[in-house]
């Protein structure tokens, strides 16, 4: 999902909802003619809502479990700066191992990018950006602050109570999404329902017009 441009999302959009609606025409078409045509139209949005949502909750899952690594990283890199012979940059070499996915595969990308180009700081700032939290961009700049210097182990002391902050609402947001997502899908089922299964009731009212105005 994240790998996926604007244009990406809106094209997968385009392609589930036009299906959908396409489908949605077909089936109609034969019992309610021209009318079919609001049916698609219908689903075809809602299959852009769809797409919308499973790309939003496919990222909020992603987020939630980086954030799960995060207390592992302030709790287990500092172990190794209490040394007090090496560097945020080795000590994170050597934290990596530890750290679950996906933060570990992030910070791979962090230090591989840092040791080819030097640009420690464009590095953690676009994995900050991608993980969107005010305490990964703390932990960002205080890394890219002093990449090659010496720190202190409590380097990471005073963002604990935020960190738990952090999973808690994360655990929030995830189950906020997922209920979202069952609620359109159970909307979408029940508006396709009353177009198939309220057909006579409309075939009626749309006769009934028409005989009053002929």
């Amino acid at each position: 999902i994240l790998d996926k441009t604007p244009a990406e999302v809106i094209k997968a959009g385009l392609f589930v909802g036009g299906w959908l609606g396409l489908v949605a025409f077909m089936l109609l078409y034969k019992s309610i003619g021209f009318f079919a045509l609001f049916g698609a139209l219908l689903i075809f949005t809602g299959g852009l809502f769809i797409v919308d949502l499973v790309f939003q909750n496919e990222y909020r899952r992603w987020q939630s479990a980086l954030f799960d690594g995060i207390p592992v990283l302030v709790n287990i890199m500092p172990s190794f700066l209490e040394t007090g012979a090496i560097t945020p940059r080795e000590a994170m070499n050597l934290t990596i191992p530890f750290l679950p996915e996906p933060l570990r595969s992030e910070m791979w990308k962090v230090v591989d990018y840092t040791a080819r180009t030097g640009r420690v700081q464009q590095a953690l700032g676009e994995f900050a950006h991608r993980a969107s939290h005010p305490v990964v961009d703390a932990i960002c700049f205080r890394l890219s602050a002093a990449w090659d210097a010496k720190i202190t182990p409590d380097v990471f002391a005073d963002l604990n109570d935020q960190i738990k902050d952090m999973a808690e609402i994360a655990a929030a947001k995830a189950s906020a999404a997922k209920g979202g997502l069952l609620a359109l899908v159970c909307v979408i089922g029940l508006l396709g329902a009353g177009l198939i299964f309220g057909y006579p009731g409309i075939k009626y009212m749309f006769s009934t017009m028409g005989g009053i105005f002929s």
